[in-house]
């Protein structure tokens, strides 16, 4: 009991490891320190069916996923986990990646070449991953400008509507539907 007492008042008067030479720690030493102490988390992207859903684009996607927001968007075929930022959108999410390695991450999901295609993906927003569709087409305005990347593209989420025809487009919902059968079903992501 004693050894105990004598061991927490020690470790509050010196509460740092001492060295031979207190203040001539080497920088080899302060980094092992440092790194010894830093515990790196990667993204939870393991995906179980109860944080999939799919939701109405006007009564609720659009309020939970304002302008200027970033995050993660996962494509179910491939598993490849890239970051957009939503840069604008009324009917639908008007988005663009955040960086250079996003949009290459993006970019090789078409073969290297961009494509109006859609593919099935899941977005993570307010910790729910929300089935959605999105084109391989950059166009229009662009507000990321080291991206790498000429303009926007869309996603779309249950009931979004083109900007064009102000219309739903059959495509872009086929791929909502299997994204969504996809997520809950569950993935696992490999980083």
């Amino acid at each position: 009991m004693l050894a105990l007492l004598f061991a927490g008042v020690l470790s509050v008067l010196c509460p740092y490891p001492i060295f031979n030479s207190v203040g001539t720690i080497t920088t080899a030493q302060q980094t092992f320190l440092n790194d010894a102490n830093e515990v790196e988390t990667k993204p939870n992207t393991s995906i179980t069916k109860a944080s999939v859903t799919s939701l109405d684009w006007f009564e609720s996607v659009d309020a939970i996923f304002p302008k200027f927001t970033n995050t993660r968007v996962l494509d179910v075929q491939t598993k490849t986990v890239y970051i957009v930022q939503r840069t604008g959108g009324h009917n639908h999410a008007d988005v663009e990646p955040i960086d250079i390695e996003s949009k290459e991450k993006f970019l090789a999901l078409y073969g290297g070449v961009w494509s109006w295609a859609r593919r099935p993906v899941l977005v993570e927003i307010n910790g729910m991953w929300v089935a959605a569709s999105i084109n391989g087409m950059p166009h229009g305005y662009s507000l990321i400008t080291d991206n790498g990347m000429n303009g926007h593209t869309c996603i779309h989420f249950l009931n979004s509507k083109t900007h064009g025809t102000k219309k739903v487009d059959a495509a872009h919902q086929n791929a909502v539907e299997k994204a969504y059968s996809t997520g809950i079903r569950g993935i696992t992501v490999s980083d």
